[in-house]
């Protein structure tokens, strides 16, 4: 398709204009006696001002056989049968007891190869009121000319309408640009990575974006800030953005991703759907209490082990108690998976200690520890007492 320069559209979109080097206009045809009809201006339909059109007019009065078109085309090499868009609009009503239309035809060496209707009236027809869009015409066979053709058999009677032709394009990119994939929220442990992912919508045909970039942000209070590659940020600028090493402070971050692309004078932007980070930590092990001393000799049960400091975790807290001998090797207790924990009497010095994990949307961390508690036993405590009780004689004197 020969193309030439790229324009934005005020009605949306941008597209590239048809490279035409001719263009004919015809408001005649047999008999047709018509006041205020026009064919005029056929080369605005591919020129740079996007607001300028070619107009076509049926006009008021006898007809009989008319024929009418605006048109352009190229003496160069013939276009490919590929999508053409046309920026069209119309309105008007009609008054007559007759048949006319408008058609798009297309045209190789002035013979005809494609034609599909844009309107049509008959008899008493309140118009064909058309806003300026976009039409997607694809001729089957290649071209060198197309027209914007209106005609009527016979009739007599009102017109009052106009069919206007803004441009012709060989290629038309929409605005705004549509996302295949948006960010969604995550949920990872602390010290994880994660990642986020937003494409947008690209195949390799007409009416999608090309020339993609991206920029992640994150939301900074009330400010969304463009995030920078570094230690815990990668790919900033691509469609998924890695978060290495998480730490607990990104909890609650919110981020989104800017697209953008670029043709020539014509620029694109859409803004993602925001994905949120749930970062699930243990923030504290909490405390559960301090050494003690039993006695296998009086009572070798020790008092309850109960939270003094309650463990803070991002998600749901689950707890599992450990047992050791030597304060080095710690085994699960069964069954011991309560805040708090009742241990049996022992038989030697044993130490204890309860782990802590947190459960957020799925996401489940490991265990983090709280103090060590000390349980000492010692096999006599009973202090044995051995008295002796002595009687004391004394004898008195007596000098007298």
């Amino acid at each position: 398709m020969i193309s030439q320069e790229m324009v934005s559209l005020p009605n949306g979109g941008c597209g590239r204009l048809l490279d035409t080097n001719t263009s004919s206009a015809s408001n005649g045809g047999i008999l047709c006696f018509r006041f205020g009809k026009e064919a005029i201006n056929p080369g605005n339909m591919t020129d740079m001002d996007v607001n300028s059109f070619a107009s076509l007019k049926p006009g008021t009065g006898v007809g009989a056989f008319c024929s009418m078109y605006v048109g352009v085309g190229t003496t160069r090499a013939a276009f490919p049968a590929k999508p053409v868009y046309i920026d069209f609009a119309s309105d008007g009503f009609n008054l007559n007891p007759s048949f006319n239309a408008g058609n798009f035809v297309f045209y190789n060496n002035k013979k005809e190869v494609y034609r599909t209707g844009i309107n049509g009236h008959f008899f008493f027809d309140f118009g064909d009121n058309k806003e300026r869009r976009i039409i997607k015409v694809e001729p089957t066979a290649a071209w060198n000319e197309v027209r914007l053709e209106f005609g009527e058999l016979i009739g007599v009677g009102f017109s009052f309408s106009q069919m206007r032709v803004y441009n012709i394009l060989s290629e038309y990119y929409i605005d705004p640009m549509t996302y295949l994939s948006q960010p969604s929220d995550r949920t990872v442990a602390v010290g994880e990575s994660t990642s986020m992912t937003a494409v947008i919508k690209n195949t390799d045909t007409d009416e999608t974006p090309d020339n993609i970039t991206y920029q992640w942000q994150v939301l900074n209070g009330a400010v969304w800030t463009d995030l920078t590659n570094d230690t815990h940020y990668k790919n900033v600028t691509s469609s998924t953005l890695t978060i290495n090493n998480v730490p607990g402070e990104f909890s609650n971050n919110q981020y989104r991703v800017v697209a953008q692309s670029s043709f020539h004078t014509c620029s694109f932007q859409t803004i993602s759907n925001v994905g949120k980070l749930f970062v699930n930590g243990v923030d504290n092990s909490g405390t559960i209490g301090t050494d003690q001393v039993v006695c296998q000799d009086i009572n070798s049960n020790p008092d309850a082990l109960t939270e003094i400091v309650t463990a803070q975790v991002t998600g749901s807290a689950s707890y599992q108690w450990q047992s050791s001998t030597d304060n080095i090797t710690f085994v699960d207790i069964a069954n011991a998976t309560s805040s708090s924990y009742g241990a049996p009497a022992i038989t030697q010095t044993t130490y204890y200690r309860r782990g802590v994990k947190s459960t957020l949307n799925g996401n489940v961390t490991g265990y983090q520890y709280s103090n060590t508690v000390k349980i000492t036993l010692k096999k006599n405590c009973l202090i044995k007492c051995i008295t002796s009780n002595r009687m004391i004689s004394t004898r008195l004197n007596n000098n007298e």
